[in-house]
């Protein structure tokens, strides 16, 4: 091990020591969360305001992030709460694609995340305007696609629901990477052929966009010579579903449900963080989750009943203490490692 790599660790632990001595006397939560638009920002800015008013919690959300650093900073004690799709927690687990040059600190790190439930992160929406040629993913060859930010872990689902249903790579089509937001402008401002974009069903990132022309939503159809399906779920966090006929007023193809990957996301704390906080978080949620999905409609993706599906992180003992207390049978694989 490097000694760059060796004095972070150490930093690691260090700060992960200081948190656990001084979490019982937090009143204030740090909080990553990704950009305007998917279910991950709107949870964060709803749970925010519910653990203010019902639990005397304060949130502070620092949004627009990229959730693969995010995970870094939460793994080292800098953060405390993040949503965090299984996909990204697989490759920090094992120091692979984006932490590969830093494999050490982010097996570190993922050491040091707790679960507190799992839940439908959104639908991902592949958006052209109407009057575009591209009727298949297969029809992108040549041409500008919206694939995320530069190093999170979007681009990597992007791309290979890009080869697992067309059969193409970024040598096929040009693979535009910005901010979310700059991605949004882009595609207002016509610079991008398709966008591609994780979020809740009925977001308003998509009708932001559609309010400006008319739209189409790119139905998920293997070409010929693609594998589909069945090589696109190696994946983790990943399901087939539909969008509903009818999501978008401003969709031209509406009348028809859309075929798309419904994607997993977690809700993730450092494991320092006092039990007691992450007790009151898990049960505000839950006993308040009518009331946030009524003020949106993108939560309603969230339920009771799948709080473990597709989860890859141990649960904090916080959370466990309130799903013993509702009588929720607890995977074995989500429980503390006692070796």
């Amino acid at each position: 091990m490097g000694l760059k790599n060796t004095a972070t660790i150490g930093f690691l632990a260090g700060a992960l020591a200081l948190g656990a001595t001084t979490a019982s006397a937090e009143t204030i939560l740090k909080a990553d969360t990704s950009g305007v638009g998917g279910v991950n920002h709107t949870l964060f800015k709803v749970l925010a305001g519910v653990l203010k008013t019902e639990a005397g919690i304060t949130m502070q959300v620092n949004e627009g992030q990229t959730l693969t650093r995010s995970a870094l900073k939460l793994g080292a004690g800098r953060i405390d709460i993040m949503p965090a799709p299984p996909s990204v927690m697989q490759h920090m687990q094992a120091g692979t694609r984006m932490y590969r040059k830093n494999k050490e600190v982010a097996q570190a790190g993922a050491k040091n995340l707790r679960l507190i439930n799992s839940f439908v992160g959104g639908f991902w929406h592949l958006m052209v305007y109407d009057d575009s040629p591209i009727k298949t993913l297969a029809d992108i060859k040549g041409k500008k696609v919206f694939v995320g930010p530069p190093v999170g872990g979007a681009v990597v689902t992007a791309l290979e629901m890009i080869k697992s249903f067309a059969n193409l790579t970024p040598k096929d089509f040009e693979a535009v990477k910005l901010p979310w937001n700059a991605g949004v402008q882009a595609m207002l401002d016509g610079k991008l052929d398709m966008f591609m974009r994780p979020a809740g069903m009925g977001a308003a990132t998509i009708d932001q966009i559609g309010a400006k022309r008319p739209f189409r939503l790119i139905t998920l159809e293997a070409q010929p010579g693609a594998p589909g399906w069945d090589e696109f779920l190696k994946g983790l966090g990943r399901t087939p579903s539909k969008i509903p006929a009818g999501t978008y007023k401003n969709q031209t193809n509406n009348k028809q449900d859309i075929v798309a990957n419904a994607l997993t996301s977690q809700l993730v704390v450092r494991a320092g963080l006092d039990a007691e906080i992450v007790y009151k978080i898990t049960k505000t949620m839950f006993d308040n989750l009518e009331k946030m999905q009524k003020s949106a409609v993108v939560l309603k993706s969230i339920s009771r009943d799948e709080v473990f599906s597709g989860a890859n992180v141990r649960l904090h003992p916080g959370a466990i203490r309130y799903y013993k207390e509702v009588g929720k049978k607890i995977p074995e694989r989500l429980l503390p490692n006692q070796s």
